[in-house]
């Protein structure tokens, strides 16, 4: 095969990206009509979108806030379907991550050093997503079963399970609420100097880039990317199929609990009962919308991050309705799907053109 039928072949990093953002165009302008629709102020509304998130500091300081938890559960998804496998428990193991830092870090704010505390209640996150998916992680390996099915029936089990013991085994006694004790606001994530967004922020784009070097520059990196391309040829290339399974789900779950951990200890201080952000479908419109591409997840996180702060800022003055915001993510994934195709459409004549070139080549004697 010659250098331009590899060409053809390979797509160029530009149009990948190019589809992605206009999949985002098109989400907001098919958005837009249907607010038109509904007797709405489309233009009004994405007005208020920008002025009041990227036009204020309390704006653009939420951003980079909200930005923090999904960088984090991102790139831990981004590890699992980069292997194939997929991860629907995001937002379990948010939950349980977020409720083990919630029982820990009370207990040792004010008794250790604060980045102690910090990186004992992170871990303790981790673990707890990371456990959470475990069970998945063996029942897919050992009997085969859909790990679709199972993380998302774990979303169910972690939703009850945490709403129980906040109301009983772990509730603060000296509160009517249900809730964890509460971390002071000294004891919290310290500030990034001259700013107010907590250190979370410097967390979440430490490890999109760890991620990035897992595939760009180690082993593992290679063999879940191989797993992804081809369970077959991995097999067939000697690699350990089920650890490697079984190892991105703990990632992926493991930082999902982190995400949980990072709002615990940078934000609310506190696990309450019936808290759930919705990590999950978000997180995975991201890393879609990101082509699977560790440091393209940072811009589209900032993206999503503003459509959360700006769509609760579009609600009063305009009438916009809560779920538009998660309207505006489904679109998104649809277009995108749209967007997808037709690269494959373009791929593949330009394949079938190459081929034809390099037919009439031969056929002329130009080829050796």
């Amino acid at each position: 095969m010659n250098i331009n039928r590899r060409l053809a072949l390979t797509p160029g990093a530009a149009l990948p990206l190019a589809s992605s953002l206009l999949a985002v165009l098109a989400a907001f302008l098919a958005g837009g009509l249907f607010l038109e629709a509904q007797g709405k102020d489309a233009i009004g509304a994405y007005q208020i979108l920008i002025q009041r998130g990227l036009g204020t500091s309390f704006g653009l300081t939420e951003i980079l806030i909200r930005m923090a938890p999904l960088l984090i559960v991102s790139a831990g998804l981004l590890i699992s379907l980069k292997a194939g496998v997929w991860n629907i428990g995001v937002d379990g193991q948010v939950l349980i991550g977020a409720m083990m830092a919630g029982i820990v870090a009370p207990e040792l704010a004010g008794r250790f050093p604060d980045p102690l505390m910090w990186l004992i209640a992170g871990l303790a996150g981790f673990l707890g997503g990371l456990l959470w998916a475990l069970g998945p992680a063996i029942l897919k390996v050992r009997w085969g079963l859909n790990e679709i099915i199972t993380t998302l029936m774990m979303n169910y089990v972690a939703l009850n399970v945490t709403s129980w013991l906040v109301k009983g085994p772990i509730k603060d006694p000296t509160k009517t609420n249900p809730q964890t004790k509460l971390v002071p606001v000294s004891h919290r994530f310290a500030h990034i100097p001259g700013t107010d967004v907590h250190i979370g922020l410097i967390i979440g784009l430490t490890i999109v880039a760890l991620v990035a070097v897992l595939f760009r520059a180690t082993v593992p990196g290679f063999m879940f990317t191989m797993l992804g391309l081809s369970k077959r040829a991995a097999i067939h290339a000697g690699m350990p199929v089920n650890k490697l399974t079984v190892t991105v789900l703990l990632l992926s779950g493991g930082f999902a609990g982190l995400a949980g951990a990072n709002d615990v200890l940078g934000v609310k201080g506190l696990f309450q009962g019936n808290w759930d952000p919705g990590y999950g479908f978000t997180a995975f419109a991201l890393v879609y919308l990101a082509r699977l591409n560790a440091f393209w997840l940072i811009p589209f996180a900032g993206l999503f991050s503003l459509l959360s702060i700006g769509g609760e800022m579009m609600v009063r003055p305009k009438g916009i309705p809560t779920y538009y915001v998660e309207m505006l993510e489904g679109l998104m994934l649809i277009f995108f799907a749209i967007a997808v195709y037709f690269e494959r459409v373009i791929a593949t004549r330009g394949t079938r053109d190459v081929e034809l070139t390099e037919m009439a080549a031969v056929s002329q004697g130009e080829v050796a």
